[in-house]
């Protein structure tokens, strides 16, 4: 068994989610994530802050992928042969597969999602990058193509496709260059946040399902973060002025 610690895309995690070499553990609880979590995982990313680790098992060739795996991962089905599993950071890839679903696109059987993925994504809304609100937030898929200019999250890695898409809206809606420069230079910055959003992951490699937990336990025990709590009472020190603000 070996364990490293490497850095990458984030984009580049879900591309491999996407071609089938990861998928979630069969163990790990469905998917839970709101709305209102992945609108604040998406400020994260706009503000490029730190979104996470993944921690991702590689079994050794004596495991049957099958008993320790699931196949979806959120929109995405994959038909290829997994080489890692997810151990933990299923819900962050996940919302990410789920963000680059577009308006039209098919849904999976919904029969096979949790009932937060029916809430957050199977009740006819749609995520958006609004230029307005500077924020990744929710909003009808019919709205999208309204008489403002808003993006699908789902274009908005590939300039190829979101560039067709600006022209279009700003055709259809007659919108003003007043109105349309400071909203492109705000998806142009989104779009470079975006793609260069990177996020570590902790590889477990040739490992046996026991020393695969063993890893775990630790890691998991050591890797706790500190509460909201834990922080406000650390930075009392900051705030004993009356005046100033509470966390």
């Amino acid at each position: 068994m070996r364990i490293q610690q490497n850095s990458g895309f984030l984009i580049d995690f879900l591309r491999q989610a996407g071609q089938g070499e990861l998928v979630p553990a069969a163990f790990q609880r469905p998917y839970v994530w709101s709305k209102a979590d992945v609108e604040a995982f998406w400020t994260s990313l706009l503000r490029k802050w730190p979104t996470g680790s993944l921690l991702i098992w590689e079994p050794d060739s004596s495991v049957d992928m099958g008993k320790v795996a699931r196949s979806r991962l959120g929109p995405i089905q994959p038909d290829g042969t997994p080489s890692g599993v997810i151990l933990d950071g299923q819900n962050r890839l996940a919302t990410f597969a789920w963000s680059m679903r577009l308006p039209g696109s098919p849904l999976p059987d919904l029969d096979l999602l949790s009932d937060a993925e029916r809430e957050t994504w199977a009740n006819g809304d749609i995520l958006v990058l609004d230029p307005d609100a500077k924020a990744a937030r929710f909003m009808p898929e019919e709205q999208v193509y309204g008489d403002r200019l808003v993006m699908p999250a789902g274009l908005v890695i590939d300039p190829a496709s979101y560039w067709p898409f600006i022209r279009k809206r700003v055709n259809e809606a007659n919108l003003k260059d007043d109105v349309v420069d400071p909203a492109i230079n705000w998806l142009e910055t989104a779009a470079n946040a975006l793609r260069d959003a990177r996020c570590s992951a902790v590889v477990i490699e040739r490992a046996t399902p026991d020393e695969a937990l063993e890893a775990f336990r630790h890691i998991a025990r050591t890797g706790v973060p500190m509460s909201e709590q834990d922080f406000e009472a650390a930075m009392s020190w900051a705030f004993e002025d009356a005046g100033s603000p509470k966390l």
